[in-house]
């Protein structure tokens, strides 16, 4: 008799698709390292018959379009080599980001990740739970990234993908992690650039939210996950300077008109465990007080906007 499956033996294997919702069969190679991995398995739209009948009662209904939705955090850090991309890549691609690698000899050997407005790719997802394996096909999500003190850099995604009927492979693959290397916790030392303007900040935490619109249909011949629209957003804490250091009310007051702010975060400081975020145009929309070890510290809602050329309202830097 075969024993329960127990929920802590999980693992998440991931590979992009040649076409869309073809599943290129990831292995043990593909695997992914997660915290707080979760999954909805099997949501959707339900419609009842809902017919006259002479009794009272329920009736069947049917659910028009099966998706499956994957939750999970994944540290943030380099590759670990310039001229190799981070095992996270494609996980970043799937959610609306392009991938460029500028090799030497470029001065600053790196990999780019820009937002783009088209040609958005798709993953095939396995998750696998003991001997229980669900795949997930046509795969596009949304991410978030988030830093605080004295805790690891990590990466929040939230996936979207289609329906397909689990199966029993009796024995889990061999998970293989060594694309994936080991992050360093944000401190003074390791996190040496938080600038919001020309203003060094000294600062707790920050959270940058892509909010990308993830869409599944099922229409009469299509069903797909569909990216189509983003509103990047953020919440940053700092210390609260004098104000005639600076003066962040000013910045974010917009009754007057509206004032922006650049923003510029760099945690690591070895080649190969560097990653950058550069937002070139910043709306503080708002601004709260909170008690930081008996410091005053501001938290202030941003908005992350995209300048004339577009799709760079946020840009990921990994050298």
């Amino acid at each position: 008799m075969a024993g329960p499956i127990l929920f802590k033996k999980k693992i998440l294997l991931m590979k992009d698709e040649v076409t869309y919702g073809v599943d290129p069969s990831p292995d043990g190679s593909n695997a992914v390292i997660t915290k707080n991995l979760s999954i909805s398995p099997y949501e959707g739209n339900r419609v009842g018959r809902e017919i006259d009948r002479a009794a009272l009662g329920n009736d069947l209904e049917f659910n028009t379009g099966a998706y499956v939705t994957l939750s999970f955090d994944a540290e943030l850090t380099g590759s670990g080599d310039v001229t190799v991309a981070p095992a996270y890549g494609l996980l970043l691609r799937i959610c609306g980001f392009s991938e460029t690698e500028f090799p030497a000899p470029d001065p600053q050997p790196r990999w780019e990740y820009k937002p783009v407005s088209e040609g958005f790719e798709s993953a095939t997802f396995y998750f696998i739970q003991g001997s229980q394996q669900h795949k997930v096909t046509g795969c596009r999500g949304t991410v978030k990234f988030n830093g605080s003190k004295g805790a690891m850099p990590s990466m929040s995604f939230t996936i979207t993908g289609i329906w397909n009927a689990p199966t029993d492979i009796g024995t889990a693959p061999t998970a293989n992690y060594t694309a994936w290397q080991t992050p360093i916790p944000v401190t003074a030392a390791n996190t040496p650039v938080y600038q919001i303007g020309a203003y060094d900040c000294i600062a707790e935490s920050f959270d940058l939210d892509m909010s990308v619109n993830v869409v599944y249909r099922n229409v009469i011949g299509s069903e797909s996950v569909q990216i189509t629209d983003r509103a990047p957003s953020g919440q940053l804490t700092i210390e609260a300077p004098n104000l005639a250091t600076k003066d962040f009310f000013a910045a974010v007051s917009s009754h007057n008109g509206v004032t922006t702010e650049t923003l510029k975060i760099q945690h690591g400081t070895t080649d190969g465990a560097i990653v950058e975020f550069d937002a070139p145009v910043v709306q503080l929309s708002g601004i709260s007080f909170s008690d930081s070890d008996g410091i005053l510290h501001y938290q202030m809602d941003a908005r992350l906007i995209p300048t004339d050329t577009g799709n760079d309202e946020l840009v990921l830097t990994v050298r």
